[in-house]
C-alpha cells in the first residue's frame, strides 16, 4: 500500500492540476492526502477525478482563499467510509480490501493559532478514543516541530504546541515515522541567511501496526509547485509482491551451522523448471 500527502499551497491552476496527475500516474498511489487545495468540493471532484481516472474522493471546501482538504483513494485497493470532517481535517475509517485489516484514517491541516493547535490535538484524540478499528493512519501538514533538529536557521526555541505535540503521539500510541531522504518537507524559499526550513508534514501510524509485519519506508518526494515536499509511506506487506533483491551477508559464513543450513534448505526446495533458481 503506498499512501501519498501534500500541501498544495492551491490546485487552482492549470499547471497545478498536471502536476498532480503526473505525480499519480508515476508513483500509482493507493490513496493520497491533500492539503491547503483554495477550493470549494464541486470544483474539486472534477479536478480530482481528471487527475486521477476512477478513483473516489471526498473533499473539504476552503475557507475564503485559504484551507481546503481532499482525499482520494483507488477502491479497488481500499474502502472508505464512516466520514467526520472540519475546516482541519477528514477522518474515515478503511478497509483494506482482500485482507480483514480495517483501521481509522486522518488527514490533517494544522491552523496557525497555538489554542486552535491544541483544541485540534484534543479533537482527534476523541475521535480515536473508542476507535471501532484498532490501526490509525494520521498524515498531513500538522504546522509543528518535536525537536529543533526539525528545524533549519528561524527561532531557535521549542513552542508550547511542541509539547503537546510529543504527548499527543505517545497518549495515542502512535509512531512518527522518519524520512529516510531528509528531514525538512517545507521552507520560505529564500536564499542564505534568510532561508528557513521545517519538518512540518509527516505520518504517524499507531504502534500495533508493527504486529502485522511488513516493511515501512517514509520519503520526501521531489518539490512540485509548492513551499512543502509531497512525503510518501510505502507498507510493504508480507507476501506482497515486490522486486527487492535478495542480499548475501557475509557473516551468514560465521554460524556454526550454516553449511547444515543450506544443504537441508536445497534438499527441501525444488523450483519450478524453467525458473532461474532451477
Amino acid at each position: 500500500m503506498k499512501l501519498i500527502s501534500w500541501n498544495m499551497r492551491g490546485l487552482n491552476s492549470p499547471a497545478k492540476h498536471k502536476m498532480l496527475k503526473n505525480m499519480i500516474q508515476k508513483e500509482k498511489p493507493s490513496l493520497v492526502f491533500l492539503q491547503e487545495t483554495k477550493g470549494n468540493s464541486t470544483v474539486l471532484e472534477k479536478i480530482l477525478n481528471k487527475a486521477w481516472s476512477g478513483c473516489h474522493s471526498v473533499s473539504v471546501d476552503a475557507s475564503g482563499a485559504s484551507g481546503g482538504l481532499a482525499i482520494m483513494w483507488n477502491p479497488q485497493v481500499l474502502s472508505l467510509q464512516d466520514f467526520h470532517a472540519s475546516h482541519f481535517f477528514i477522518q474515515t475509517t478503511f478497509h483494506l480490501i482482500g485482507t480483514n485489516i480495517h483501521g481509522h484514517l486522518s488527514n490533517v491541516y494544522f491552523p496557525q493559532y497555538l489554542q486552535k493547535k491544541l483544541d485540534l490535538l484534543d479533537t482527534l484524540t476523541a475521535l480515536n478514543s473508542n476507535k471501532t478499528f484498532p490501526f490509525w493512519i494520521c498524515g498531513g501538514d500538522f504546522n509543528i516541530i518535536t525537536a529543533l533538529g526539525e528545524k533549519s536557521r528561524g527561532r531557535s526555541t521549542l513552542e508550547g504546541d511542541s509539547i503537546d505535540f510529543k504527548d499527543f503521539i505517545h497518549r495515542n500510541q502512535l509512531m512518527d515515522l522518519q524520512t529516510s531522504n531528509g528531514v525538512y518537507t517545507w521552507t520560505n524559499k529564500r536564499r542564505g541567511p534568510q532561508h528557513i526550513a521545517s519538518r512540518l508534514d509527516r505520518f504517524l501510524i499507531s504502534d500495533n501496526f508493527i504486529h502485522l509485519g511488513g516493511d515501512f519506508h517514509n520519503s520526501i518526494m521531489p518539490q512540485v509547485g509548492s513551499d512543502h515536499w509531497p512525503i510518501m509511506l510505502q507498507w510493504l506487506r508480507l507476501g506482497s509482491k515486490c522486486n527487492r533483491p535478495f542480499r548475501f551477508e557475509s557473516f551468514w559464513f560465521s554460524h556454526p551451522h550454516f553449511k547444515e543450513v543450506v544443504i537441508d534448505a536445497l534438499k527441501s526446495f525444488s523450483p519450478p523448471a524453467g525458473a532461474k533458481m532451477f
